[in-house]
Protein backbone atom coordinates (compact mmCIF):
# COMPACT_ATOMS: atom_id res chain seq x y z
CA UNK A 1 0.00 0.00 0.00
CA UNK A 2 1.33 3.54 -0.91
CA UNK A 3 0.23 6.80 0.78
CA UNK A 4 0.41 10.10 -0.93
CA UNK A 5 -0.90 12.81 1.53
CA UNK A 6 0.49 15.67 0.42
CA UNK A 7 -0.90 15.67 -3.12
CA UNK A 8 -5.40 12.41 -8.83
CA UNK A 9 -7.42 10.07 -12.69
CA UNK A 10 -8.30 9.49 -16.42
CA UNK A 11 -8.16 8.75 -17.01
CA UNK A 12 -8.49 9.82 -18.13
CA UNK A 13 -4.99 9.21 -19.36
CA UNK A 14 -1.97 8.20 -18.28
CA UNK A 15 1.32 6.70 -17.30
CA UNK A 16 4.96 5.85 -16.02
CA UNK A 17 8.90 5.14 -16.04
CA UNK A 18 11.80 4.10 -17.76
CA UNK A 19 15.69 4.04 -17.53
CA UNK A 20 17.60 6.84 -18.02
CA UNK A 21 19.04 5.11 -21.35
CA UNK A 22 15.70 5.31 -22.89
CA UNK A 23 16.53 9.00 -23.51
CA UNK A 24 19.14 8.38 -25.97
CA UNK A 25 16.83 5.43 -27.89
CA UNK A 26 14.30 7.26 -29.44
CA UNK A 27 10.98 5.51 -30.39
CA UNK A 28 11.00 4.72 -34.08
CA UNK A 29 7.40 6.61 -34.38
CA UNK A 30 4.45 7.42 -32.55
CA UNK A 31 2.82 3.98 -31.76
CA UNK A 32 6.13 3.31 -30.19
CA UNK A 33 5.94 5.90 -28.10
CA UNK A 34 2.45 5.53 -27.39
CA UNK A 35 2.91 1.78 -26.52
CA UNK A 36 5.75 2.69 -24.15
CA UNK A 37 3.08 4.93 -22.46
CA UNK A 38 1.05 1.65 -22.37
CA UNK A 39 3.53 -0.50 -20.90
CA UNK A 40 4.59 1.36 -18.14
CA UNK A 41 4.29 -0.67 -14.51
CA UNK A 42 1.23 1.28 -12.63
CA UNK A 43 0.57 -1.86 -10.61
CA UNK A 44 -2.63 -4.39 -10.57
CA UNK A 45 -5.14 -1.61 -9.47
CA UNK A 46 -5.57 1.67 -7.27
CA UNK A 47 -7.43 4.28 -5.09
CA UNK A 48 -7.69 7.41 -5.36
CA UNK A 49 -8.87 10.13 -3.06
CA UNK A 50 -9.08 13.40 -4.52
CA UNK A 51 -10.41 17.48 -4.66
CA UNK A 52 -11.90 18.77 -7.48
CA UNK A 53 -11.82 22.35 -7.95
CA UNK A 54 -14.23 23.40 -10.88
CA UNK A 55 -13.12 27.45 -11.77
CA UNK A 56 -15.74 29.27 -14.00
CA UNK A 57 -14.76 32.19 -16.30
CA UNK A 58 -15.26 34.30 -13.72
CA UNK A 59 -13.10 33.00 -10.99
CA UNK A 60 -15.93 31.50 -9.02
CA UNK A 61 -14.69 28.19 -7.72
CA UNK A 62 -16.92 25.18 -6.43
CA UNK A 63 -15.15 21.90 -4.93
CA UNK A 64 -15.74 18.25 -5.08
CA UNK A 65 -14.13 15.20 -3.35
CA UNK A 66 -14.22 12.28 -4.81
CA UNK A 67 -12.99 8.41 -4.89
CA UNK A 68 -11.78 6.58 -7.76
CA UNK A 69 -10.76 3.12 -8.37
CA UNK A 70 -8.84 1.27 -11.93
CA UNK A 71 -8.27 -2.34 -12.70
CA UNK A 72 -5.48 -3.29 -15.02
CA UNK A 73 -8.02 -5.23 -16.70
CA UNK A 74 -5.32 -6.60 -19.99
CA UNK A 75 -4.75 -10.15 -18.43
CA UNK A 76 -8.21 -10.87 -18.86
CA UNK A 77 -10.58 -12.52 -21.32
CA UNK A 78 -13.22 -10.65 -21.68
CA UNK A 79 -11.79 -8.11 -23.81
CA UNK A 80 -11.27 -5.54 -21.41
CA UNK A 81 -8.44 -3.19 -21.40
CA UNK A 82 -9.42 -1.28 -18.14
CA UNK A 83 -11.87 -0.41 -15.54
CA UNK A 84 -12.80 2.44 -13.69
CA UNK A 85 -15.16 3.47 -11.12
CA UNK A 86 -15.34 7.20 -9.71
CA UNK A 87 -17.62 8.30 -7.05
CA UNK A 88 -18.29 11.52 -5.82
CA UNK A 89 -18.30 11.82 -1.49
CA UNK A 90 -18.96 15.80 -1.16
CA UNK A 91 -20.45 18.43 -1.04
CA UNK A 92 -23.87 16.82 -0.24
CA UNK A 93 -25.65 18.31 -3.34
CA UNK A 94 -23.49 15.56 -5.63
CA UNK A 95 -23.04 13.06 -3.08
CA UNK A 96 -23.67 9.76 -4.67
CA UNK A 97 -23.03 10.40 -7.96
CA UNK A 98 -20.98 7.60 -9.89
CA UNK A 99 -19.38 6.93 -13.22
CA UNK A 100 -18.22 3.39 -14.35
CA UNK A 101 -16.31 2.61 -17.37
CA UNK A 102 -15.42 -0.75 -19.27
CA UNK A 103 -12.70 0.25 -21.71
CA UNK A 104 -12.78 -2.46 -24.39
CA UNK A 105 -9.25 -3.25 -25.92
CA UNK A 106 -11.08 -3.81 -29.38
CA UNK A 107 -10.81 -0.78 -31.12
CA UNK A 108 -13.71 -1.25 -33.37
CA UNK A 109 -15.88 -1.30 -30.06
CA UNK A 110 -17.46 1.38 -27.87
CA UNK A 111 -16.14 1.27 -24.24
CA UNK A 112 -19.46 0.32 -21.82
CA UNK A 113 -19.83 3.99 -20.16
CA UNK A 114 -22.86 3.87 -16.92
CA UNK A 115 -23.47 7.45 -14.73
CA UNK A 116 -25.69 7.17 -11.87
CA UNK A 117 -27.78 10.49 -10.49
CA UNK A 118 -29.04 10.30 -7.13
CA UNK A 119 -31.74 12.39 -8.00
CA UNK A 120 -33.69 10.32 -10.36
CA UNK A 121 -32.46 6.76 -8.61
CA UNK A 122 -31.09 5.64 -12.12
CA UNK A 123 -28.24 4.47 -13.51
CA UNK A 124 -28.33 5.02 -17.28
CA UNK A 125 -26.00 3.58 -19.83
CA UNK A 126 -24.07 6.62 -21.94
CA UNK A 127 -24.61 5.65 -25.64
CA UNK A 128 -21.52 6.44 -27.74
CA UNK A 129 -23.38 9.81 -29.19
CA UNK A 130 -22.66 11.71 -25.78
CA UNK A 131 -18.96 10.68 -25.17
CA UNK A 132 -18.66 14.20 -26.11
CA UNK A 133 -20.49 15.67 -22.93
CA UNK A 134 -19.19 16.84 -19.94
CA UNK A 135 -18.79 14.63 -16.93
CA UNK A 136 -20.93 16.03 -13.62
CA UNK A 137 -20.23 20.09 -14.24
CA UNK A 138 -16.34 19.43 -14.73
CA UNK A 139 -14.09 20.31 -17.42
CA UNK A 140 -14.03 16.50 -18.44
CA UNK A 141 -15.62 14.69 -20.78
CA UNK A 142 -17.07 11.05 -20.88
CA UNK A 143 -14.60 9.97 -23.15
CA UNK A 144 -11.89 11.67 -21.17
CA UNK A 145 -12.14 9.70 -18.09
CA UNK A 146 -11.72 6.25 -19.99
CA UNK A 147 -8.67 5.11 -21.29
CA UNK A 148 -7.78 4.40 -25.25
CA UNK A 149 -6.20 1.13 -26.74
CA UNK A 150 -3.34 2.19 -28.42
CA UNK A 151 -4.87 0.93 -31.54
CA UNK A 152 -7.77 2.98 -31.35
CA UNK A 153 -6.01 5.83 -32.77
CA UNK A 154 -2.60 6.06 -35.65
CA UNK A 155 0.18 7.82 -33.96
CA UNK A 156 2.34 10.18 -35.64
CA UNK A 157 5.98 11.12 -33.93
CA UNK A 158 5.86 15.41 -34.53
CA UNK A 159 9.54 16.08 -33.49
CA UNK A 160 11.13 16.01 -29.86
CA UNK A 161 11.65 19.14 -27.37
CA UNK A 162 12.16 20.22 -23.84
CA UNK A 163 9.32 21.26 -21.45
CA UNK A 164 10.66 22.30 -17.30
CA UNK A 165 14.38 20.76 -18.94
CA UNK A 166 12.83 17.37 -19.76
CA UNK A 167 13.35 16.20 -22.96
CA UNK A 168 9.28 14.94 -24.72
CA UNK A 169 8.46 13.82 -27.69
CA UNK A 170 5.02 14.97 -29.49
CA UNK A 171 2.71 12.50 -30.71
CA UNK A 172 -0.79 13.67 -32.68
CA UNK A 173 -3.11 10.74 -32.39
CA UNK A 174 -5.79 10.61 -34.26
CA UNK A 175 -8.95 7.98 -33.84
CA UNK A 176 -9.58 5.46 -36.27
CA UNK A 177 -13.39 5.27 -35.49
CA UNK A 178 -16.09 7.65 -33.53
CA UNK A 179 -14.17 9.78 -30.84
CA UNK A 180 -15.13 12.96 -29.15
CA UNK A 181 -11.68 14.39 -30.91
CA UNK A 182 -10.51 14.87 -34.71
CA UNK A 183 -7.37 14.36 -32.84
CA UNK A 184 -4.98 14.97 -29.43
CA UNK A 185 -1.40 16.22 -29.59
CA UNK A 186 0.50 14.92 -26.45
CA UNK A 187 3.99 15.56 -24.70
CA UNK A 188 5.23 12.58 -23.52
CA UNK A 189 8.28 12.60 -20.90
CA UNK A 190 11.37 10.50 -22.74
CA UNK A 191 12.49 9.04 -19.79
CA UNK A 192 8.99 8.61 -17.13
CA UNK A 193 7.39 7.60 -20.03
CA UNK A 194 4.12 9.64 -18.53
CA UNK A 195 1.83 12.72 -20.50
CA UNK A 196 2.77 16.05 -19.26
CA UNK A 197 0.77 17.81 -21.41
CA UNK A 198 -2.12 16.95 -24.12
CA UNK A 199 -4.36 19.48 -26.58
CA UNK A 200 -7.63 18.04 -27.72
CA UNK A 201 -8.77 19.34 -31.11
CA UNK A 202 -12.75 19.22 -31.81
CA UNK A 203 -14.31 18.15 -35.37
CA UNK A 204 -13.91 21.41 -36.53
CA UNK A 205 -10.18 21.06 -36.25
CA UNK A 206 -10.51 23.96 -33.86
CA UNK A 207 -8.10 23.79 -30.19
CA UNK A 208 -10.78 23.25 -27.61
CA UNK A 209 -9.18 21.53 -24.24
CA UNK A 210 -5.36 21.30 -23.14
CA UNK A 211 -4.45 18.89 -20.66
CA UNK A 212 -1.62 19.79 -18.11
CA UNK A 213 -0.39 16.65 -15.78
CA UNK A 214 1.90 16.73 -13.47
CA UNK A 215 3.39 13.24 -11.68
CA UNK A 216 5.56 11.76 -8.81
CA UNK A 217 6.90 8.45 -8.05
CA UNK A 218 6.77 6.24 -5.22
CA UNK A 219 8.36 2.49 -5.26
CA UNK A 220 8.60 2.62 -9.27
CA UNK A 221 5.42 3.82 -9.98
CA UNK A 222 4.73 7.09 -11.37
CA UNK A 223 1.16 8.61 -10.53
CA UNK A 224 -0.43 11.67 -11.53
CA UNK A 225 -0.81 13.87 -8.23
CA UNK A 226 -2.64 17.28 -10.00
CA UNK A 227 -4.51 17.77 -13.70
CA UNK A 228 -5.94 20.95 -14.80
CA UNK A 229 -7.84 20.68 -17.69
CA UNK A 230 -8.67 24.62 -19.28
CA UNK A 231 -11.63 24.49 -21.26
CA UNK A 232 -11.42 27.23 -24.06
CA UNK A 233 -14.60 27.27 -25.23
CA UNK A 234 -16.46 27.99 -21.61
CA UNK A 235 -13.11 29.42 -20.44
CA UNK A 236 -13.03 27.25 -17.24
CA UNK A 237 -11.22 24.98 -15.88
CA UNK A 238 -11.37 21.99 -13.89
CA UNK A 239 -8.16 21.09 -11.51
CA UNK A 240 -8.15 17.60 -9.92
CA UNK A 241 -5.40 17.05 -6.82
CA UNK A 242 -5.09 13.87 -5.12
CA UNK A 243 -4.94 13.62 -1.20
CA UNK A 244 -4.29 10.23 -0.87
CA UNK A 245 -3.72 6.91 -3.33
CA UNK A 246 -3.06 3.35 -2.30
CA UNK A 247 -1.77 0.74 -5.30
CA UNK A 248 -2.02 -2.84 -5.43
CA UNK A 249 -5.05 -3.34 -3.19
CA UNK A 250 -6.47 -6.76 -4.70
CA UNK A 251 -9.89 -4.88 -5.56
CA UNK A 252 -12.58 -7.54 -6.24
CA UNK A 253 -13.92 -7.50 -9.92
CA UNK A 254 -18.08 -6.91 -8.67
CA UNK A 255 -16.67 -3.63 -7.93
CA UNK A 256 -16.95 -2.82 -10.92
CA UNK A 257 -20.73 -3.08 -11.19
CA UNK A 258 -23.17 -1.21 -12.57
CA UNK A 259 -24.93 -2.14 -8.83
CA UNK A 260 -22.05 -0.65 -6.85
CA UNK A 261 -23.22 2.75 -8.37
CA UNK A 262 -26.25 1.97 -6.67
CA UNK A 263 -25.21 0.98 -3.37
CA UNK A 264 -21.87 2.99 -3.21
CA UNK A 265 -19.04 2.25 -1.72
CA UNK A 266 -18.53 2.10 2.10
Amino acid sequence: MHRNKAAPLLLAALLLGSPASAREEAPADGRAVMARVDQRPRGADELVRATWRLVDKRGGERVRETRSWWQDARSREDGLHSKRLILFDAPASIQGTGFLVHGRSDPAQEDLRWVYLPAVRKVRRIAGVDRDKLFAGTDFTYEDLGERDVDEDTHALLRSEEIDGRLHHVVESRPRGESAWSRRVQWVDAERWVIRRAEFHDQAKRLAKILDARWREEDGIWFWHRLEMQNLRRGSRTIVEVEETEHDRGLADDLFHENTLRLGVP
